[in-house]
């Protein structure tokens, strides 16, 4: 769970969090006074965030809590918590430890049993909650995050909590935080932020007879998708495609919009025809960011995953994906681009002459600028060929190591291109300059200002059947300048050089990383970097707090006027076979290149205005 606000960072501003609540009989439960089958199937409870799971009653009741990543720690006697436990120095820990989603477990089970016991104790630690966290200026910074981040997961656990109790200073504690997270300084806006504020605001109006609260987060969640404030991106576009810049976010924001249609059916709303058409057009985007192995790329702030472990993947695009063509239906097309920053594309999806598993599939990035939880990836390349992941982001390792993920989030952690000795500009935009698919020759090129006093572009042709791909990169700057050219593979492999040029293994797999020179680009040395730390570089991130060594490939240039060029081959091949490699040099400047694979030849051109295509 990120702690970035799209309004701005809250900071100490939770401090004004309105839960000066006289709860009285600090410690003790309060009475337990049934509900109104009314109230009760008006407020929806929007569930635990897997927090019941790990924290069955018996666990609660014997004083500890656990987060899914972290062990259980003693953090009560009986009904009386030391809310200012923080063992592991983590805030994503202290956020789920605040968001009292861990009383889920005691809800739950007097559910299935009717054992009033188990609610006495949930009521009895929320209202301790409440009596030890007012005034919270007084507190750490990570405490007063901590408390103002998880008031939408509060609030929806204490909306739980009232379908089966009745008392007034529940209803008090609903509305202080329901009117809290209604002040415009508190709502994230449109990502998943906002949207677990807004539907939480709603089912609490709903539950407590608010019809204005209801009102508002109604109108927040249609603006989130059909009319964002301050000119953000919609968090789910006509395209279908998140606003996040994360993979793993658009799997998270799938299932929670869902339960937002949900809330607005319940609470007596609208969910209009093109929320539903956008939010089933997602399944598409998040179907593109599947491997042929069925895994989830890592793009964005995410964690390594399946796409089997989707939570109702629908009968579409998704499914398909997710059982690696087993079921569902795929796709219409192959490749395609998607407006808010995607090229995305595959040999087939498993149709033709070669099976789901046997496609190859790439990605890269372009478009606006980072936000959310994406990271500075521009014009990044992914790429599975002959069943495995070849080019890979570097991943995600949580958010309370602040120094790995700021590496993790910039380009030297990509597939790109980066130039030494100048500032990168984050908030620069990254252009699709153009762009053809064709079968077995997608082409496209890219071009930004990203980093200052320079012109840099990408042209990439993803090839099929053999399955590479060439990349041309150009720098142009006024002044000389070193551009390096880097290539990170899954920490499976192991590389070597080879001359100017590179070969990484990974069982029968062999990747060659062929590099042409070029007139007029001095060409620098090739490197192979796993697992250093001064400077960082050489690392994949799969979960939180985990990093593992993996190579990368970087090849080196110098160049300003003429600009610096790299061109490279990226060919994964079976066994020991090396593609053999011809070019010669046309009288326009063009490089003509054959190679031929054990099984195949690609023949492809780069002209010297940068195209690239492929020749039959």
């Amino acid at each position: 769970m990120a702690h970035r606000s799209w309004g701005g960072a809250r900071g100490a501003g939770c401090a004004a969090l309105l839960l000066s609540l006289s709860c009285g009989c600090h410690g003790a439960a309060p009475p337990v006074v049934p509900v109104t089958a009314r109230a009760a199937v008006r407020g929806v409870c929007l569930g635990y965030n897997g927090l019941d799971r790990v924290n069955p009653a018996a666990r609660v009741r014997s004083g500890r809590f656990a987060t899914p990543r972290a062990a259980p720690v003693r953090v009560a006697a009986g009904t009386d918590v030391d809310w200012g436990r923080d063992p592991f120095g983590d805030r994503s820990w202290q956020l789920w430890f605040h968001s009292l989603e861990w009383l889920g477990g005691l809800i739950r089970e007097y559910e299935r049993t009717g054992d009033r016991a188990a609610l006495r104790t949930a009521a009895g630690i929320a209202q301790d909650w409440l009596a030890d966290n007012t005034r919270p200026e007084r507190f750490s910074e990570h405490r007063r995050e901590a408390i103002g981040e998880a008031a939408k997961f509060r609030l929806a656990t204490l909306v739980c909590l009232r379908r089966h109790l009745g008392g007034r200073w529940l209803d008090q504690a609903i509305a202080a935080h329901a009117q809290w997270l209604a002040r415009p300084e508190h709502y994230s806006g449109p990502w998943n932020h906002g949207a677990d504020e807004s539907m939480t605001l709603m089912t609490a109006g709903c539950g407590i007879g608010r019809a204005d609260l209801a009102a508002l987060g109604h109108r927040r969640l249609l603006d989130a998708i059909l009319a964002p404030p301050g000119g953000a991106r919609p968090a789910i576009d006509d395209e279908g495609a998140g606003n996040e810049q994360s993979t793993h976010y658009a799997v998270y924001d799938r299932n929670r919009w869902r339960l937002a249609f949900r809330v607005m059916r319940e609470c007596g709303r609208t969910v209009p025809a093109e929320l539903v058409r956008r939010h089933r057009l997602l399944d598409e985007f998040i179907a593109f960011q599947t491997t042929p192995a069925g895994d989830l790329l890592q793009i964005g702030e995410s964690y390594a995953s399946r796409a089997s472990e989707i939570d109702d993947p629908g009968t579409g695009p998704l499914r398909y994906a997710a059982t690696q063509g087993a079921k569902g239906v795929p796709p219409k097309e192959r490749a395609r681009v998607y407006r808010a920053g995607y090229v995305v594309g595959r040999s087939g999806w498993g149709r033709g002459n070669r099976s789901f598993t046997e496609e190859m599939s790439y990605t890269a990035r372009f478009g606006p600028a980072r936000y959310a939880h994406g990271q500075n990836d521009h014009m990044a390349l992914t790429f599975h060929a002959l069943g495995r992941d070849v080019l890979v982001p570097s991943g995600h390792i949580g958010y309370s190591e602040t120094t790995w993920r700021r590496w993790l989030a910039s380009p030297e952690a990509h597939n790109t291109l980066v130039v030494r000795g100048v500032p990168f500009r984050e908030n620069a935009a990254t252009a699709l300059v153009a762009h053809e698919f064709r079968r077995g020759a997608d082409t496209f090129r890219f071009s930004d200002t990203a980093f200052a006093g320079t012109t840099r572009s990408r042209s990439v042709l993803a090839a099929s059947d053999p399955d590479a791909v060439v990349v041309l990169d150009e720098v142009r700057s006024a002044a000389p300048r070193p551009v390096e050219q880097l290539w990170h593979l899954p920490t499976a492999f192991t590389a070597v050089r080879d001359g100017l040029n590179a070969i990484a293994t990974a069982g029968p797999v062999r990747v060659h990383f062929i590099r042409f020179p070029l007139p007029d680009t001095t060409s620098g040395p090739t490197r192979i970097v796993r697992g250093a730390l001064t400077p960082p570089q050489g690392w994949i991130a799969p979960a939180p707090r985990q990093r593992l060594p993996a190579p990368v490939v970087s090849f080196t240039a110098r160049g300003g006027t003429p600009p610096a060029r790299i061109l490279t081959l990226i060919a994964p091949v079976h066994g020991d076979d090396r593609p053999t490699i011809r070019t010669r040099t046309l009288p326009d400047g063009t490089l003509h290149v054959e190679a031929t694979f054990p099984t195949h030849h690609l023949t492809f051109e780069a002209t010297p205005d940068g195209t690239l295509r492929r020749l039959p």
